[in-house]
């Protein structure tokens, strides 16, 4: 046997492994897509409240509109709310910032504005009734 039909016998056999291997890989690679396919769901198919369950909103600075309020930063999300508030005095914005997003009671904010609870109580309820008529106006 010479060496030229050696190397042609050994080429023909490196050829058909290297298809089996192949085959091989294709037939792995279409049942791992079959099993994928079989537990993924396209968004397109979900329903609203999986894509809720599932899924998550990036939150910017530049979203909100930003309160100082002693040593808290209050953010505002609503635009409308946020200018609303803007027009109350600065008080009642406090009041109904620290009352509303930082849940505090009357007395915590009387304390710490060292005044009556009725004060507090005053300002509050008299700047919910400015806060309604303003957004009132604006829709």
């Amino acid at each position: 046997m010479d060496t030229s039909s050696f190397e042609h016998i050994v080429r023909i056999q490196f050829n058909a492994l290297m298809m089996t291997v192949i085959k091989c890989t294709v037939k792995s690679r279409n049942r791992q897509f079959a099993r994928r396919s079989e537990r993924e769901i396209l968004f397109c198919e979900l329903s609203d409240t999986k894509l809720l369950e599932h899924g998550t909103t990036d939150d910017y600075s530049c979203d909100y509109i930003s309160f100082e309020v002693l040593n808290y930063t209050i953010q505002v999300s609503n635009e409308k709310l946020a200018v609303a508030l803007h027009q109350l005095s600065k008080k009642q914005r406090d009041v109904i910032l620290l009352r509303y997003f930082q849940s505090m009671s009357d007395q915590e904010i009387a304390e710490l504005y060292h005044v009556s609870h009725s004060a507090v109580y005053r300002r509050r309820s008299n700047g919910l009734k400015k806060l309604k008529t303003l957004l009132k106006e604006r829709n």
